[in-house]
């Protein structure tokens, strides 16, 4: 009977179709006895809409509904499809429904409870996979996640955590934190055990004087049923949890660690009661209790190491604020409700000390702001109204009221949790091979086992000698530290990477990174500011900067064009105010008016052509095309008053990064949908020697394409604009992020501090994450090619060999804790520090 409940409701397609919506009909479909007729619908919730609406319709005829407000209000919102047919009579046969469209996929997110290993993992995914209505099934044991992607007409969130609940799974909302409760549970069950079997081996270790001198049998048996009883105990009450699994997953052809633990323990246990039935002094009840014991203790301290990275990672995904301050015209003073209800276009509230829940515009009030948990780097950010504020900041002093423009998941921070979540539950590369090793783990180990039994039989060994070998070989060859080697310190990595503000996408960027020997750089935007700047004034004799200035923002007063805009901002910033000029002229390419009876132009080359004409600013034109640069001339009566240069301006720590990267050995080119000239011109500035200028998207890709099919390991960085092909081509993407959207799919990694100097640190980032897996192989290898053989020849007693797998799991946790002191040093050549 147990086992009749986990297993799929049957739902099958029955002929008709929803009275309400039209879906075709399933079985045990919803039926609804009205006005003489039977209604049937697709699923309870159709049902009872169908039964407000006739309420509504407030007449005799059922049919009369479809002509009410409410119905055309549901229909409107999507409560009913609008393609809803109207519902065939009941007498009528009805025709053959159409097929069923394909329902896209929803996406449920999980926190799973009670996973001791990461068979668990793949157990959970293999049951997922095989129930119908499931796309895909995604557990990570190291952050206890699961990801499924399921057909919600055939099947329900609850259905699924009801299936997990009854293989020992118990789930809740990822957004929900771990109760911990459940953790004191583990550690009582924890110490009990420990208890009693501390008391176990005490008395064993009395009976074991039986071997140096006579015993009464009495006392024998006086020794031998406590130790009966109280490992009993542990294996019955503290160990229930492992032989439970450990069955289930026998039952499902799928055995996991739990199944190397249950055997040896059972074993053990089985040979100490044949023993006291037999008078033995060979009993080993001390070995079956701690092994249960020491199993316990090691996936315990497990959990602590995983927790650590669940406490970081959730910290940050539950950043967001829960409530929020609302003004409103009810409210002008403002009214705190859930975050929830936030909406776009409203304003709101920040005080001192609150996390800031959407990305806005300050309106009023001033105040400091820190951006520490979005871009990984501290300070205190003035903002003052007209500034914009990211979701996810918190307002260190003052108090500002915010519009709102991005909430909830469209907001910088619901973004970047997205992203997170998606990368805690992919895989790659090393774990994809661990987790496609662990199922087959588990059944080699056990053939190992019976092979060891058989062969000590066959060799003249006794039964209980080459038995308890046999148990020796299942504990010590258990793969739990090969089942957290990897996941745990990629978990670790993404957790540490969003505090330093590398985003990461994709786990196998960490591996892509330590290969890379060729950079790429896309220029606007990435090496450069990607934004027209006045870079420099030049002015002539009888004006100075300020002036000419002034001069050029009253000119330009109501122009919308670059020019005219980034001149004006210039006046402001440097608080001055522009003239008074009568504009007499617009053009494409100038302007031009009077002031102070003196006419006054604005413009191009071609615009100033009599000014210009005897030679004047021929130097600065020269100078401006080889640095790929844009004059803009301004003259007064007739004469050259000054000269604005305009350009794209390169991003500090352009030159240091590139610098860097090339004193490593890595070759580093630069590529630009601008001329060539200019392409090399800001290459030139960046310390860069091959540039490729006017190039298009698809020109890019076909470049790093070019580099790859040579043999070259490519890191593309861009802005995710129009390099996305070169992006996508690439070994491995970033992308800088400068305030724009987060939502660029083809980067592996997201830097979000607009720094070409953080492509030094995340390679640094990358190599002491993979110096670290290598460690947790390298050390979980060593151990089973020297413990395993140690066991099959009997030199490891079975307690011995629960004492080694333990230390095997407390290696690489030890292992894990040293990559996460190291990468919180600046010192220690993993933060963008480093690379400047």
């Amino acid at each position: 009977m147990a086992r009749a409940r986990l297993e799929p409701h049957p739902r099958k397609l029955t002929v008709g179709s929803c009275d309400l919506c039209g879906l075709p009909l399933r079985a045990h479909a919803a039926e609804l006895t009205a006005a003489g007729g039977t209604y049937r619908f697709c699923c309870p919730g159709c049902r009872q809409v169908f039964r407000i609406l006739l309420q509504a319709a407030g007449s005799p005829d059922p049919a009369a509904f479809r002509r009410s407000e409410l119905f055309r209000r549901c229909r409107e919102s999507g409560i009913i499809p609008a393609a809803a047919e109207e519902p065939a009579p009941e007498t009528a046969s009805p025709p053959p429904p159409p097929p069923a469209p394909a329902a896209p996929g929803l996406t449920l997110t999980l926190a799973v409870e009670r996973m001791v290993c990461p068979a668990c993992a793949w157990l959970i995914e293999t049951v997922l996979s095989r129930l119908p209505g499931v796309h895909s099934a995604s557990c990570s044991f190291a952050t206890d996640r699961l990801k499924v992607v399921y057909d919600p007409t055939a099947l329900s969130p609850r259905r699924i955590g009801e299936l997990l609940a009854a293989y020992g799974y118990p789930v809740r909302p990822a957004s929900e934190r771990r109760p911990t409760a459940r953790a004191d549970a583990e550690w009582l069950r924890f110490g009990v055990a420990a208890f009693l079997s501390m008391n176990v081996m005490m008395l064993s270790a009395a009976l074991y004087f039986g071997f140096f001198t006579e015993l009464p049998a009495e006392s024998v048996a006086r020794l031998s049923w406590p130790m009966a009883g109280m490992a009993g105990a542990v294996l019955a009450w503290a160990g229930g949890g492992i032989f439970r699994r450990a069955l289930q997953g026998l039952q499902r052809g799928a055995p996991g660690m739990d199944c190397l633990i249950a055997v040896g323990a059972l074993s053990a246990f089985g040979i100490s009661l044949v023993g006291i039935a037999a008078g033995s002094l060979h009993l080993y009840f001390d070995t079956a209790s701690m092994l249960v014991t020491l199993a316990l203790l090691g996936r315990l301290l497990e959990r602590q190491a995983r927790d650590r990275v669940l406490e970081a990672m959730e910290d940050f995904l539950h950043l967001a604020p829960a409530k929020v301050q609302i003004l409103h015209e009810r409210h002008p003073a403002g009214r705190y409700v859930a975050a929830e209800r936030l909406a776009a276009g409203d304003l709101f509230r920040v005080e001192e000390g609150e996390v800031i829940a959407a990305d806005g515009v300050v309106v009023s009030g001033s105040g400091l702001v820190d951006e520490a948990m979005i871009t990984g780097e501290p300070g205190r950010l003035p903002r003052r109204p007209g500034d914009a504020v990211r979701s996810g900041s918190r307002l260190q002093a003052g108090g500002i009221t915010v519009l709102a423009e991005r909430v909830g998941a469209e907001s910088l921070l619901g973004r970047m949790c997205a992203v997170v979540e998606e990368a805690i539950a992919g895989r790659g590369g090393r774990e994809a091979w661990t987790d496609r090793l662990l199922p087959r783990v588990v059944p080699l180990v056990l053939l190992l086992a019976t092979g060891t039994a058989l062969w000590g039989l066959l060799s003249g060994q006794a039964a209980e000698q080459a038995l308890m070998r046999a148990v020796a070989v299942c504990v010590i060859a258990c793969p739990c530290a090969l089942g957290i080697a990897v996941p745990l310190a990629r978990a670790t990595a993404i957790a540490l990477a969003v505090r330093r503000g590398f985003l990461v996408r994709r786990p196998e960027a960490f591996e892509s990174a330590v290969r890379v020997d060729t950079v790429v750089f896309d220029k606007t935007g990435t090496l450069t500011e990607g934004v027209w700047r006045l870079l420099e004034v030049i002015p002539r004799e009888g004006f100075t900067a300020a002036t000419a200035i002034a001069l050029a923002a009253g000119l330009e007063r109501h122009g919308q064009h670059p020019v005219a805009l980034e001149l004006r901002r210039e006046a402001q910033d440097r608080r001055l105010r522009p003239e008074r000029v009568a504009v007499v002229q617009v053009e494409g390419n100038g302007v031009s008016g009077l002031w102070r009876g003196k006419e006054v132009k604005i413009g191009s080359a071609e615009f100033l052509a009599e000014e210009l004409a005897e030679g004047s600013g021929a130097a600065e034109a020269a100078r401006a095309s080889a640095e790929g640069r844009s004059l803009i001339y301004l003259s007064a009566g007739g004469r050259l008053a000054a000269v604005f240069v305009f350009g794209d301006a390169l991003r500090p720590g352009a030159a240091a990064a590139v610098a860097a990267l090339d004193r490593r050995g890595l070759a580093v080119a630069l590529v630009s949908g601008d001329g060539e000239a200019t392409t090399a011109a800001v290459g030139a500035q960046a310390g860069i020697r091959e540039c490729r200028g006017g190039l298009l998207p698809a020109d890019k890709q076909r470049f790093v394409a070019a580099l790859r099919r040579r043999g070259k390991q490519v890191a593309v960085v861009g802005d995710g604009v129009n390099d996305a092909p070169a992006l996508a081509a690439a070994d491995l993407g970033l992308t800088l992020f400068a305030g724009g959207s987060l939502g660029r799919e083809v980067a592996d990694v997201t830097l979000m501090q607009p720094d070409p100097r953080g492509v030094l640190a995340f390679l640094d980032f990358a190599r002491v994450v993979q110096r670290t897996i290598r460690r947790n192989l390298l050390l979980t290898a060593g151990y089973n090619a020297l413990a395993i053989p140690a066991a099959m020849g009997g030199l490891l007693s079975p307690l011995v060999a629960a004492g080694a797998m333990l230390v095997s799991s407390l290696s690489v946790i030890g292992s894990t804790t040293l990559f996460v002191r190291a990468a919180s040093r600046p010192e220690a050549g993993v933060g963008p520090q480093s690379a400047r």
